[in-house]
Parts: structure tokens; C-alpha cells; sequence
């Protein structure tokens, strides 16, 4: 429970209970890692709750305000953290310099035009994939894509702190390098998969959905694990901002991945 709570208090600006809350040990919050898929649940049960909340607009250009104010509170239970992590790598990694100069620009606080560009793109992509898949799935399959997006997201942070080195001597995010290896990670995805599994029996989805999604965490699991290898091979290893990086560009991917299944379930259907 201390390893949760101190999880919480980090990732998130969402309140912790006085009686649970605990003092900062970098050692208990990089052991916490392994849980960070139910830090992703309790985020995506907040954004289904709020969606279902204002369910009531039925004016047609509810999906594209749906997915502005969704998009409004993720970014205000994050506090940005990632987010800035996002901006800070887009900021290194194209800027086409050396290993040392790349991390001397991720960590300066300053937002540079590379990371400006990432963020104005990265919100008109997530605004239109919320947009589509709402058009797409309807508001009851939506709903169960606004749950799992959070978790399989944050799954991501584990593979990476499991399989890649902290590319800096110290840092924020080399505490979760530390304490996070195999056995964490086996845990990690278990957690993620019976997770998810409850999530989609107590949906009641079609199989062609439950399908499309399972597809979906597969193939962003593999883009996941292949950012590592390029993050790797640019600066030696991952950061803080990297893995913030990774929670924020799987979110988009997780959702373009879902588009691309679901559309191509139905040109099966049609033309096979």
C-alpha cells in the first residue's frame, strides 16, 4: 500500500488519504513501478466516469468536445508530467546532436520549437483519434477504449525500466531503472492482463471488439518496446522524460492501433 500510495502522490495531482500518505523514499517509489498499470486504471475509471457524466449533449458535435474536455482533465489528474517529459525528448532527440548535448537539452526547463511542435501535434492527434473512435465504436465501446488506454500506456513505463539502462548517473526516473527488472515486469503484465480481462467481460463487448483491442495492446506493446531500442541507441538508455514520453505517444498509438484494427475487421468482413 506505501509503494502505491507514494506512486500515486508522484504520477498523479489526484488527492491521498492523510493516513496513507508516507514520506519520500526514492528506494519504495522505485519499487513501486510494477503497479503503475492500476495508477492507469484508477485514471481511466475517472475519464469513463466524467465522460458518462456529460453524456447528456447529443448536439453533433459532442464527440469533438468530449475529446477536448477529456483531454482537458488527463492533463489536469498528470499535472502535464509527462507531457513535459514528451516536449523535453522531442526537444533532444531532434535536435541532431551529440549523446551528452541531447541530455543537456532534455533536461533544460526551456520548451524549444521541436517540443512545441510535438505537443500542438501530439493534442490534434489524440483530439481526432477520440473524435473518430467515438464516431466508430459508439458511446458504450468508447467508453471501454477510455479505460484500457491509461493502463496499457503506463505497461509501457514498466517494459522499459525492465529492459533498458537509465541513460544518466542519477536522475528522478533512475530509481525505477534500479528496482524494476524481470520478475517486476512479469508481474506488471499479469496485473495489466487480468485487469483488462475483468474490464472486457464486465463490458459484455462483441468478440470482433475484445479482438481488435487485444490486436491493439499487442502491436502498441511491440511499439513500445521498439522506442525503447531507438531511445537506447540516440542516448544510451532512457530518462524520466523518455518514459513520460512513452506514456503520452502510447496513449495515441494505442488509439490509432484500435482505428486501424477495427477498420480492417470490416474490410475482412466486406470484401471476404
Amino acid at each position: 500500500m506505501k509503494k502505491l500510495m507514494l506512486l500515486f502522490s508522484f504520477m498523479t495531482r489526484l488527492p491521498v488519504p492523510k493516513k496513507t500518505r508516507t514520506e519520500f523514499d526514492s528506494e519504495e517509489l522505485g519499487k513501486s513501478m510494477k503497479f503503475f498499470p492500476v495508477i492507469g486504471l484508477v485514471i481511466g475509471l475517472i475519464l469513463y466516469l466524467f465522460a458518462r457524466g456529460i453524456s447528456f449533449l447529443t448536439d453533433p458535435a459532442f464527440p469533438f468536445l468530449l475529446s477536448v474536455l477529456i483531454l482537458l482533465l488527463e492533463v489536469a489528474i498528470t499535472g502535464a508530467l509527462h507531457l513535459d517529459g514528451l516536449a523535453d525528448t522531442f526537444d533532444g532527440m531532434f535536435s541532431y546532436r551529440s549523446k551528452q548535448k541531447i541530455l543537456e537539452i532534455m533536461k533544460d526547463s526551456r520548451l524549444g520549437t521541436n517540443g512545441a511542435l510535438a505537443l500542438i501535434f501530439y493534442f490534434l492527434l489524440k483530439w481526432s483519434i477520440f473524435a473518430e473512435l467515438f464516431y466508430t465504436l459508439g458511446k458504450n465501446y468508447f467508453a471501454i477504449f477510455l479505460v484500457t488506454m491509461p493502463i496499457i500506456a503506463r505497461l509501457g513505463s514498466v517494459i522499459h525500466c525492465a529492459f533498458f539502462p537509465y541513460a544518466r548517473a542519477t536522475g528522478m526516473g533512475k530509481a525505477f531503472v534500479d528496482y524494476t527488472g524481470k520478475k517486476e515486469l512479469v508481474f506488471s503484465v499479469l496485473l495489466t492482463g487480468i485487469i483488462l480481462g475483468i474490464l472486457w467481460c464486465l463490458s459484455k463487448a462483441v468478440l470482433p471488439i475484445i479482438v481488435a483491442l487485444g490486436i491493439s495492446c499487442l502491436f502498441l506493446m511491440l511499439f513500445q518496446y521498439l522506442f525503447g531500442k531507438v531511445v537506447q541507441h540516440k542516448i544510451g538508455g532512457i530518462t524520466g522524460d523518455t518514459l513520460g514520453a512513452l506514456v503520452e505517444l502510447s496513449e495515441v498509438m494505442y488509439g490509432v492501433l484500435l482505428y486501424i484494427c477495427i477498420h480492417a475487421m470490416q474490410w475482412f468482413v466486406i470484401y471476404c
